[in-house]
Parts: structure tokens; C-alpha cells; sequence
């Protein structure tokens, strides 16, 4: 009976993985980083596992990229021996937790989340919510044609910011909004005229960001309005207003918004309002382990 071999990868991942490669780290195929560990599985040479995982040195930490087993061979230990052995250089690199985190189309996520308890994650905790479909879909929506921003509140392109405003903006990192609503963070994804600056009386006091996920496809990166104006419904009203804008436009056909799951208001609001057949809804989970 033929053993499977186990090797590490550098350089690049081979050719013959790219069907265990999940379509985000393809680019590994051509280039793999440094701090980046690859290990494969093969079976009589043909690739049966992938397990893929990103050192985080600063904090001593890594995250667990991928780890993929050919369908003919599931169910049978193999998953588990191969982050084991994954695991074994982590701990070589003085690596001391690994994150995992993954997409789940109902709340459970049961494959996913047995298989990382098995391996001795804690239990997967949902961290993001995502909703996804055609841009026109929000025309279907009632409540959307009447959400509208009243006088004295303008939307402009994000590229209108002046020095001063970017600069009383960053000034609020930490305070006024959290760093995972950053407006400037990864700058150069930002497509800058269609992301949106919200002014009040012509002072900025909010921000929908846009960055394009694929050629048909625009991504909602992230949306905030001051404190004093979210129960107005203005963060609402300045999302609908972008969706107007770009199905104007006809740039793109598909949408991908995501909230955090902390943020519970919102959450209620679009599990309630965002509630299609056309729609499909996600949830990110997150988990971790010390070793």
C-alpha cells in the first residue's frame, strides 16, 4: 500500500496543488512569501492536502491560511495529521497562537467548526456578517426608495477630502471610530471616486468606502457615521445613496456588504430589511489556539 509523503513548499506552491488552492491564494502559486509555511500531502504523487498558514512575527503569532483535502479522502485523519505537522514548525518558529477563521453559508458552520476543535481551537465565534447579491436587488427592497438624506446633509466623492479634513479624520482614529472602520487603512485599494464622504453643513461626518473585489464585483469595505447621527438612520441613508449611485453608473453588477457582528443594531436592521431570495448571507467565524 503506497504512504503518503508530506513536504514543505518554497518558493512557490507546485503547479499540481493549484485544484486544493482556494481561489484567494492562488497567487501563492506563482509566489510564496517568507513568512508564509506550505506543506503538501501526495498520495502514489498525486496532491491529496494543502495546509497553508501566515506568520504574524510581531506578535508571535500565525494564521491558518488554508487547509485543504482532496474530497476522495476525507473523514480520515489525514486533515488532522497535516496541521499537526504544520504545527510542529509553527512551534520551531516560536510561533505561540494560531487564528483560523472561515465563511459559513448557515450560523453552524458544523464541518468547519468540528474539524478545528479537533485539532484543539476553541469554538468558532461569528465576527462578521456578509450579504451579497446583484446591485439592483436594493431597488426591490421597499424601504429603499423612501430612506433618503435630508437638507443640509451632501455626499461627495471620497477624492473631494481636503488636507484638513484627512487630517481632523485621522485625528479620531481610536476615539471617534474603531481601527476597523480606518478610512485611510490600505489606501491604495480605495477607489476614490466612488466612495463617498458625508458632510453635515459641510463638515465631514462619515464615510462609506469602496474597493473593487472583482471586475463585476464592488465591495462595501467600510461605513461610519458620527455617534450623534447613527439613530438617525444616516449611515442607512448613505449606504443606499452609494447603491444609487453605482447602479447609475453600471460599473458593476454584484455587491458584497459586511457588518460586525458587535454591531448589533445594524445587524437587526439589515437580518430584518436585507431579507431576499436573491440574497445570500454569510457568516465569518473566528477562532484561535494557544500553543
Amino acid at each position: 500500500m503506497s504512504r503518503i509523503e508530506v513536504r514543505a513548499f518554497r518558493g512557490s506552491l507546485p503547479a499540481e496543488y493549484g485544484g486544493l488552492t482556494p481561489p484567494e491564494l492562488r497567487p501563492l502559486l506563482h509566489r510564496l512569501p517568507e513568512d508564509c509555511l506550505a506543506l503538501g500531502a501526495s498520495l502514489s504523487g498525486r496532491p491529496i492536502g494543502l495546509a497553508v498558514a501566515e506568520l504574524k512575527k510581531a506578535a508571535r503569532g500565525a494564521k491558518l491560511l488554508a487547509l485543504a483535502i482532496d474530497k476522495s479522502y476525507r473523514r480520515r485523519g489525514i486533515g488532522r495529521q497535516l496541521y499537526s505537522m504544520l504545527e510542529t514548525l509553527l512551534r520551531r518558529k516560536l510561533v505561540v497562537a494560531v487564528t483560523a477563521e472561515y465563511l459559513a453559508e448557515a450560523d453552524a458552520g458544523e464541518a468547519e467548526s468540528a474539524f478545528l476543535t479537533a485539532c484543539g481551537f476553541v469554538s468558532p465565534a461569528p465576527v462578521i456578517r456578509i450579504w451579497s447579491g446583484p446591485l439592483r436587488i436594493s431597488e426591490t427592497l421597499p424601504w429603499t426608495d423612501r430612506l433618503r438624506l435630508p437638507d443640509g446633509f451632501a455626499c461627495s466623492p471620497w477624492s473631494t477630502l481636503t488636507s484638513q479634513e484627512r487630517a481632523a479624520i485621522a485625528r479620531g482614529y481610536g476615539d471617534d471610530y474603531p481601527p476597523i472602520l480606518d478610512p485611510f487603512a490600505e489606501e491604495e485599494r480605495i477607489d476614490p471616486e466612488r466612495s463617498l464622504v458625508l458632510r453635515h453643513l459641510g463638515a465631514p461626518i462619515g464615510w462609506m468606502i469602496l474597493e473593487q473585489f472583482d471586475a463585476r464585483t464592488v465591495l462595501f469595505k467600510s461605513m461610519f457615521v458620527q455617534r450623534r447621527y447613527q439613530r438617525m438612520s444616516r449611515g442607512i441613508a448613505l449606504s443606499i445613496e452609494a447603491f444609487r449611485r453605482l447602479i447609475r453608473e453600471g460599473s458593476y453588477e454584484e455587491a458584497i456588504f459586511y457588518v460586525e457582528e458587535q454591531n448589533a443594531g445594524m445587524v437587526r436592521f439589515l437580518s430584518r430589511r436585507a431579507d431576499s431570495p436573491g440574497i445570500r448571507k454569510q457568516l465569518l467565524w473566528q477562532t484561535s489556539k494557544p500553543l
